[in-house]
C-alpha cells in the first residue's frame, strides 16, 4: 500500500511539475504588429428599450469569437469605448467588466467575449438616443482593433438593410429608423405620408430604382434626417446620406419634405426620362446642410417649385453631363460658414471629363430657370460648363434663363450659350428677412426683406400662384421660394 501511495504522490508530482514548467516556458508575443483575427465586425441587438419592462430593461446576450494566429502567445487588453457610461458590459474569459486587462490567448486558440445591453431604467425613453451604439476595444502589444456594438435605442420602426415594395409609411408617433440601406426595387413604390418622421444612421440610404411619393403638407412636411438627436448634431451636415434615384427610377415627386444633414439631398443618377416626364418633381421642399450637393442629376431630367437649396459644401444645384432642368420660384443659396467654398454654388454641365482632363463624352443639355435666386459668399455663384462640337448648335435645346436673381460680376449668357433671358438682375445682394444671416449661418431664414432686390421681379405668367408656406403671389411674383409680405 505505501509504495503505491508513494507511486501516485510520485507521479502527482510530476505531472505538475510538467504543468508548472510548461506556463513557465510559455512565450508571449511582443511584436507590435500581432493581430487577432476577429469573426464579426459588428454585434448587432435587436432590442427596443422602451419595449421592455418600465423598471427593469432585460438584458440580451451577444457574443463574439477572438482568434489568436500568431505562432505565439499573446495578452491582449479589452475594453469598452464608452467605458462606465456605456450601456454594454462584457465579459472576457469568465472576468466582468466595461475593462477586462491582461487575456492570455494561446497560440491557434480562442476566446468567446460575451456582451450585454441595458439601459438606466430611470432615463426617459424618448430621450434615448434611436441607435445605442459602441465599440469593444481590443488591444494586442499597442496594437488596437475593434468591435462595433449596436442595439435599437427607441420605440421607432427600425430598417436594417431591408427592401420596400407598394408600400406606405404613415406613423406620425413612432419614427422610421434606416441602418445601412432602405431599397426599393424596380416597379416598386415607396409612399411616405405627411408627418413621418425618417431617420438614417451614418452612411445610410434611400436607394430608389422604382418611385418615391413624397407627401407632405405645410403643416406637417416629411422629414429626413441623420438618426442623431442631440442638439450639437440638429444642423451638423453629413449624418447620412441621401436620396438615391438610380438609372431604373422613374415619376418620383417629393412634395413638403424637410431634408437636411447628409451627404446629398436628392440625387439623380444616370437617369433618362421616360416620355417627357420628369424623373423626379421636389415642390415646396427645403433641402440643406449637405456636405456635397443639395439637389444633383445626371443625364437627367429634374423639375423643382418652391424650394430651398441652401448650405451645401460642393453645389445646391448641379446639373452633370447633359439633361433637362426645370427649376421655378426656387432659392439657390450658400455662404462660408461651415464649409471653405471655392466653386459655384450652382453649376450646369454637360462635358464628361476623364481623370487625365480629356474629354470623353458631350450630351444635350437644356434648362428652364425662371424667378429663381442663386446667390452665395462669392462673387459669382452660377456657371455654364457648356461645350459645342465643332459645327454644331443643338447641344443646348430651347432653354431660358429669366427673371432670376443672380449673384454674378460676369456676363452669363454668351454667344456659346443661345438662351432666351431677359430682366435677370445681376450682381445683387438679395437681402433676405434675416438682417444677422451672415453673423449666424444656422438661422438659414430666406424670406426676403423690404427692399430686396428679388422683389417684383418675377414673370407673372408661370402658373405658381402660392409659394413654399401656401401664401399667394401677387401680379409682380417675387423670385426665390417665398413671396414678401
Amino acid at each position: 500500500m505505501t509504495l503505491r501511495k508513494n507511486s501516485v504522490l510520485i507521479g502527482l508530482a510530476v505531472l505538475s511539475m510538467l504543468f508548472f514548467s510548461c506556463g513557465d516556458d510559455r512565450v508571449f508575443s511582443t511584436d507590435p504588429d500581432a493581430t487577432l483575427e476577429l469573426r464579426s465586425d459588428t454585434v448587432f441587438f435587436d432590442t427596443v428599450f422602451t419595449a421592455n419592462s418600465p423598471r427593469i430593461p432585460l438584458s440580451v446576450n451577444k457574443q463574439f469569437v477572438v482568434v489568436n494566429n500568431n505562432k505565439e502567445s499573446v495578452k491582449t487588453d479589452f475594453r469598452l469605448g464608452g467605458g462606465t457610461n456605456s450601456s454594454f458590459r462584457i465579459n472576457v474569459d469568465g472576468e466582468v467588466g466595461p475593462q477586462v486587462d491582461g487575456i492570455e490567448i494561446l497560440p491557434n486558440d480562442s476566446v468567446f467575449v460575451f456582451v450585454e445591453v441595458s439601459e438606466d431604467p430611470n432615463n426617459d425613453p424618448q430621450s434615448l438616443p434611436l441607435i445605442v451604439r459602441d465599440s469593444v476595444v481590443m488591444t494586442t502589444n499597442g496594437n488596437q482593433q475593434n468591435v462595433q456594438l449596436m442595439a435599437w435605442g427607441q420605440d421607432a420602426h427600425y430598417y436594417l438593410r431591408d427592401t420596400l415594395c407598394d408600400v406606405v409609411l404613415d406613423d406620425k408617433l413612432k419614427p422610421y429608423v434606416v441602418y445601412g440601406y432602405l431599397y426599393v426595387p424596380e416597379n416598386c413604390t415607396l409612399t411616405i405620408k405627411e408627418g413621418v418622421r425618417m431617420h438614417f444612421a451614418p452612411r445610410s440610404w434611400l436607394y430608389v430604382e422604382g418611385t418615391l411619393i413624397v407627401e407632405g403638407s405645410k403643416d406637417e412636411p416629411v422629414s429626413f434626417q441623420g438618426d442623431r438627436l442631440q442638439p450639437d448634431y440638429e444642423e451638423e451636415a453629413g449624418q447620412w446620406g441621401g436620396i438615391w434615384l438610380n438609372y431604373l427610377s422613374k415619376n418620383n415627386r417629393i412634395d413638403y419634405a424637410d431634408i437636411k444633414n447628409g451627404t446629398v439631398g436628392v440625387y439623380c443618377d444616370s437617369i433618362p426620362s421616360v416620355a417627357g416626364s420628369p424623373n423626379v418633381r421636389v415642390t415646396n421642399s427645403i433641402v440643406r446642410n449637405m456636405s456635397f450637393d443639395g439637389l444633383s442629376g445626371k443625364m437627367s431630367l429634374i423639375q423643382a417649385e418652391n424650394s430651398v437649396f441652401t448650405n451645401c459644401g460642393r453645389y445646391t444645384f448641379l446639373g452633370l453631363w447633359g439633361g433637362y432642368y426645370d427649376l421655378k420660384h426656387c432659392t439657390f443659396a450658400t455662404y462660408n460658414f461651415d464649409f471653405g467654398r471655392k466653386d459655384p454654388t450652382f453649376v450646369l454641365n454637360n462635358v464628361e471629363i476623364d481623370e487625365f482632363f480629356r474629354v470623353v463624352g458631350i450630351y444635350p443639355i437644356g434648362f428652364n430657370i425662371q424667378n429663381c435666386i442663386i446667390d452665395g459668399s462669392l462673387n459669382d455663384e452660377l456657371t455654364f460648363s457648356i461645350v459645342h462640337p465643332p459645327g454644331t448648335t443643338s447641344f443646348v435645346v430651347d432653354s431660358t434663363l429669366d427673371h432670376c436673381l443672380i449673384r454674378a460680376t460676369e456676363e452669363i449668357i454668351t454667344d456659346e450659350i443661345k438662351v432666351r433671358g431677359e430682366n435677370n438682375v445681376i450682381s445683387s445682394f438679395p437681402t433676405f428677412e434675416n438682417p444677422a444671416l451672415l453673423a449666424d449661418p444656422r438661422t438659414q431664414n430666406y424670406k426676403l426683406e423690404a427692399g430686396s432686390a428679388a422683389i417684383n421681379i418675377g414673370n407673372p405668367n408661370l402658373g405658381i400662384t402660392t409659394d413654399i408656406e401656401g401664401n399667394s403671389r401677387d401680379n409682380l411674383p417675387d423670385a426665390g421660394a417665398y413671396e414678401f409680405k
